[in-house]
C-alpha cells in the first residue's frame, strides 16, 4: 500500500457523546497498524489556554462569549504552531479531534456568527483536507456522556444547547465535509470512514 495519503489533515467533529474521539483514535490505531506516518491530536490542546477552557467547562456555567472565543483562538494558534504544522511538515497524516468547526458551532449556538468565526480561524489555521461530522441523536449522545463520564451534565452538554450545536453542524457544507451516521456501531462507522479515505 502506498504511504501517500491524499488527506493529510483529517478532522473529526460532532456534539459531545457522538463517539468522534473514540472513532478518531480507532482510525489512528488502524493507520499505525498499516505503518502509515500518523499523529493524533485534540482540541482544546494541552496549552495553558486549553487548560483554561477545560476549567471553565468543568466549574463555571458561563463566561462572556468574546472571552471564551479568545481562549479557543489562542489555544488553536498554539496547537497549529506547536503540534499541527510540525507534524504535517514531517509528512505525517494528522488526525484531529475537534477543530475550528467546533468553535463555530458551539459559539454559534450561544449567539455568535459562525461564518465570522470560521473566517477568523482560516486566517491562521490550515484548512482540513477532509472533515467527518459524526452526527448522533442528542439523547443518545447525552446517555453516552452519563455512562462514560459518570458525572453531571456540564455547560456544553445540556440538551437544548446540544440540539442547537447539532443543527449548526448540519448546516456545514463543502466537498470535503462528510456527515456520518453516529448512531451506528463504532466499527461500522470506522469502516465507512476508511472507505471514504481509500485506505
Amino acid at each position: 500500500m502506498s504511504e501517500i495519503i491524499p488527506h493529510k489533515l483529517i478532522v473529526f467533529e460532532g456534539i459531545d457523546g457522538s463517539g468522534k474521539t473514540t472513532v478518531s483514535k480507532m482510525l489512528f490505531n488502524y493507520m499505525k497498524e498499516k505503518n502509515l506516518p500518523v499523529a493524533w491530536l485534540r482540541e482544546p490542546s494541552d496549552s495553558n489556554w486549553g487548560k483554561k477552557i477545560r476549567e471553565i467547562s468543568r466549574f463555571k456555567t458561563s463566561i462572556p462569549l468574546e472571552e471564551e472565543l479568545n481562549y479557543f483562538i489562542e489555544d488553536r494558534k498554539f496547537n497549529v504552531s506547536h503540534n499541527i504544522k510540525p507534524a504535517l511538515s514531517q509528512n505525517k497524516t494528522v488526525i484531529l479531534d475537534r477543530y475550528y468547526y467546533s468553535t463555530a458551532c458551539y459559539q454559534g449556538a450561544r449567539g455568535m456568527n459562525m461564518d465570522e468565526i470560521i473566517q477568523m480561524n482560516r486566517e491562521f489555521a490550515p484548512e482540513p483536507d477532509i472533515t467527518f461530522i459524526i452526527d448522533v441523536d442528542v439523547n443518545i449522545g447525552m446517555n453516552r456522556i452519563k455512562e462514560s463520564r459518570n458525572s453531571r451534565v456540564k455547560l456544553f452538554e445540556q440538551k437544548i444547547f446540544l440540539e442547537k450545536v447539532r443543527k449548526n453542524y448540519l448546516t456545514l457544507t463543502g466537498k470535503n465535509i462528510h456527515i456520518i451516521d453516529g448512531n451506528q456501531d463504532l466499527k461500522t462507522i470506522l469502516k465507512r470512514i476508511i472507505e471514504i479515505l481509500g485506505l
